[in-house]
């Protein structure tokens, strides 16, 4: 569940990824929303994005961080700002406070460091009530022809409801050729933006709808596109369209995979297998399905979730080693898969409300 978004605002390339692979984000419930490398299209993406945190550098182009928190404290807004500087000077940490800075990080970031801000970013939104969850949405288009675009744009998410991918690529290139033709010469920033997030939004809410994982459909692909002073809107949009067309082939890769799979063989696979620990991943690498994908399936035909179904299994035959076999209680778990044996314990207790000792009682075994 994402209870607050968050905007990274840096110039330097290397900070922005060190600061997206530290973070715990999701533990957090923090989404990140967009990322900027100069203050103006910072800005432009504060504006549009509404993010509760913003990590923002002190020192960049066009727009330091400074003067851009301190433009949206005159705007009334009141997000929780943490800034990033290469130097610690007494006079911008007196500046940082005053524009009310929760704190700073100071370069090269420690993970401690970073993840202790942000728990106290989610801690003070949480006591300001200025936390929700909230769907990946930017403001709404505000020129002469954005009726002509939200048509396009929504064409496009039923486009992707066909087995055509022409039919996709053709509103694709509509919607470049409306934006590019009312827009001559260079398109503003702020529109940029807010077609970049209106499509993404729209297509991360068609993968939901279908069921599917956003994560499961771009494999580990980023969806968060930078804008920068150097970027155009043709560099956007193509990233904007490949990320179209990876969700199309991909969903249609798990729908092919749907229709040939096989619950039962995968059942018969996993009860040859269960005393060796068998896991979900190690499941769908075998039949070449995402494990997803085979966590839903599977869960929907047998009516058990993969991990339950495994378990149950192992239970019924410790059941069944120890009462019909009379196998000694610390062979069974061994047997089993169980590496640890306190672990088996307690999850023989917890499937049976008994321990294996009051189940060899009840049972009058020796």
């Amino acid at each position: 569940m994402t209870l607050a978004k968050a905007v990274i605002i840096d110039d330097e390339t290397w900070t922005r990824k060190v600061i997206r692979q530290l973070g715990y984000w999701e533990e957090f419930g923090i989404r990140i929303v967009g990322e900027a490398s100069d203050g103006e299209y910072g800005l432009e993406l504060i504006h549009h994005m509404k993010p509760e945190i913003i990590l923002v550098d002190v020192n960049m182009p066009l727009l330091n961080g400074l003067d851009l928190i301190a433009a949206l404290r005159k705007e009334g807004n009141e997000a929780c700002v943490i800034f990033v500087s290469g130097y610690d000077n007494y006079e911008f940490v007196r500046t940082a406070l005053k524009l009310g800075a929760l704190d700073y990080l100071l370069k090269p970031i420690k993970q401690e460091e970073l993840n202790q801000l942000l728990r106290k970013c989610v801690h003070t939104l949480r006591e300001k009530k200025d936390i929700r969850e909230e769907n990946l949405v930017g403001s709404f288009l505000d020129t002469a022809w954005a009726g002509s675009y939200y048509k396009l744009r929504d064409c496009l998410a039923d486009a992707m409801l066909t087995n055509d991918m022409q039919v996709m690529r053709n509103l694709l290139n509509d919607i470049y050729e409306l934006i590019v033709k009312n827009e001559a010469g260079t398109v503003p920033k702020g529109t940029m933006i807010c077609v970049y997030y209106s499509m993404l939004g729209t297509l991360q809410q068609f993968i939901m709808e279908r069921q599917y994982d956003a994560a499961e459909i771009f494999e580990g692909k980023s969806t968060v596109f930078v804008f920068s002073k150097e970027c155009s809107f043709d560099e956007m949009y193509g990233f904007l369209s490949d990320l179209y067309y990876t969700a199309y082939t991909r969903i249609q890769e798990l729908i092919h995979a749907r229709n040939r799979i096989d619950i039962k063989q995968i059942t018969e696979y996993v009860k040859e297998h269960y005393t060796e620990g068998i896991t979900l991943e190690q499941a769908a690498a075998t039949f070449f399905i995402s494990k997803e994908y085979l966590s839903k399936v599977f869960k929907t035909a047998v009516g058990k979730g993969f991990s339950e179904y495994v378990t149950a299994l192992r239970m019924e035959r410790a059941k069944e080693l120890l009462v019909t076999y009379k196998i000694p209680i610390k062979e069974i778990g061994e047997r089993l898969g169980y590496v640890d044996q306190a672990h088996f314990y307690k999850t023989f207790k917890k499937f049976y409300g008994k321990t294996p000792k009051e189940i060899k009682e009840d049972n009058n075994i020796q």
